[in-house]
């Protein structure tokens, strides 16, 4: 945590702070938690403990995965952690309402790590929300709870600090509720990078929902559209002779980075006092996302929703060249079952075409745009990652967390090796008595990318359990890797919980 950090989190979170330690201390004061829960009826606290142990040196694939950074790579290691969060007021009729949160989070082992999950504070007016800070999130048409994870968003890594204008959920547009429609807007820090110093991002989206409320059957589509932008060149580059220290930050190239409109010009290089906007016929910045569309039913006795997601990166799939990659996935949940299987999930994660080997500029036609290499960028060198792990699906892997693979294949470790992969995940959510369980088991074939050809074969499998034990919560994950892209490792994580 910088300094800068550091300071903004003492200054305004403050009260916040001090109500944290207050419940910390409560743990050992037994009868005065229910006075005080009564007082504070819409806050919430959570303190947590616990500790990872596996046979290798790295935690297991789905033990780490989509648990928004919090998570090392290395093993043993313990974690504690604290947080607390007040949501909106519960009653309807209130048209404005506030909440906030904040999520500590204490690593030790071979790695020691401090780091704030969440640190945010939220407005809502009706179905508008705003939101200012880091906040954990996914985004994307997806089974949130038992996914993969969605292919552009999917809670893999730390959350980017944002400003946010959203409307969360779907709200109708028509008195009849047939169109309903949520989406954001947001601007957000990166921070510092290996290749560029105080970068921003861009995000968008906008999905609509086709169906009253009460209707069975339901249509749902959508976009997001991230972009990397702006920041300071921390390494040599030169276009047309043109020494670049700066990516463009002025309100010209901002509308570049929203609309995505290419640069087609004359011109190779856009410059304005050292400031390139963009290379003459490319876009303004690192453009990504995913077209989204679901078909969703639903009963008294049971909710199916189909859902995929098609991928964009360098135009491909403007003519379709591409279509054949995406994440595409099931889910059904079994309605008012109270013991055995009550969600399941299939899921399939296809990003091996990406239109072909050959680039944009060595195609045959300048409409194959092959080459995509999902995830990775010439001027943002990082690529789609943050605080190094991927911001998207988790099988998308810069070479640090490929632990099978030679760790020499290329110089920087947070270079994404692996970005070809087809891989298929089934996820089940069931209970037994008061016993919760989660599994899941996934099966992929990882050809790395274009540049950095690999061939590797991965299973991997987590088995969940979810107790109560009097006041407090314990969570037992078991997880195992077969040898492949990731090295055979068996491990676990325990974790004891207690929410006031």
């Amino acid at each position: 945590m910088s300094l800068f950090q550091s300071v903004v989190f003492k200054q305004s979170m403050r009260p916040a702070f001090y109500q944290l330690i207050g419940c910390l201390l409560a743990l050992g004061l037994g009868h005065s938690v229910g006075s005080a829960q009564q007082r504070l009826s819409d806050i919430h606290y959570t303190v947590e403990a616990g500790a990872f142990l596996s046979t290798g040196n790295t935690n297991p694939f789905w033990i780490r995965s989509n648990q928004f950074g919090e998570i090392l790579l290395s093993s043993p290691g313990f974690t504690f952690r604290a947080q607390i969060k007040k949501d909106y007021d519960s009653l309807a009729r209130k048209k404005f309402s506030y909440g906030y949160g904040a999520r500590a989070i204490v690593n030790a082992g071979s790695v020691n790590q401090l780091l704030l999950s969440e640190l945010y504070g939220k407005l809502r007016y009706g179905p508008l929300e705003f939101s200012v800070g880091r906040r954990r999130e996914v985004l994307g048409l997806v089974d949130t709870l038992l996914s993969s994870g969605s292919y552009i968003w999917s809670g893999n890594a730390l959350p980017l600090p944002k400003i946010q204008l959203s409307i969360p959920q779907y709200t109708a547009i028509l008195k009849n509720g047939l169109i309903a429609v949520k989406g954001n807007y947001a601007h957000g820090w990166f921070g510092t990078g290996d290749s560029v110093q105080n970068y921003f991002l861009h995000q968008k989206s906008l999905y609509i929902r086709i169906g009253k409320p009460d209707w069975r059957f339901k249509i749902h589509g959508g976009f997001n559209h991230q972009v990397q932008w702006g920041g300071t060149v921390l390494y040599p580059r030169y276009d047309s002779g043109v020494r670049i220290t700066q990516f463009g930050t002025d309100l010209s190239t901002y509308w570049y980075v929203i609309s995505g409109k290419t640069l087609y010009t004359a011109d190779p290089l856009i410059v304005q006092n050292g400031q390139a906007s963009a290379e003459g016929g490319n876009r303004v910045g690192n453009h990504l996302g995913t077209l989204d569309v679901g078909f969703e039913y639903e009963d008294e006795k049971s909710r199916w929703f189909l859902y995929r997601q098609s991928i964009y990166e360098a135009g491909a799939l403007y003519n379709l060249s591409n279509i054949s990659d995406g994440l595409t996935g099931l889910s059904i949940t079994r309605k008012r079952v109270q013991q055995g299987v009550q969600r399941l999930v299939l899921e399939y994660l296809h990003t091996s075409n990406q239109a072909g080997s050959i680039p944009s500029g060595g195609a045959i036609t300048p409409e194959l745009r092959g080459n995509e290499d999902y995830f990775n960028n010439g001027r943002y060198i990082d690529g789609w990652v943050y605080k190094g792990q991927t911001i998207g699906t988790p099988f998308i892997m810069p070479l640090q967390y490929a632990t099978g693979v030679p760790q020499n294949l290329v110089k920087n470790p947070r270079y994404i090796v692996n970005n070809r992969v087809n891989a298929l995940t089934l996820g089940v959510k069931s209970r037994y008595k008061q016993l919760d369980m989660m599994t899941r088991l996934s099966f992929s074939n990882n050809l790395g990318s274009y540049e950095v050809p690999l061939s590797y074969t991965q299973t991997s499998v987590q088995q969940q359990f979810i107790f109560p034990v009097k006041a407090y919560l314990v969570t037992a994950n078991i997880g195992y890797d077969a040898a492949g892209i990731l090295k055979q490792n068996l491990g676990i994580n325990l974790l004891v919980s207690r929410t006031f």
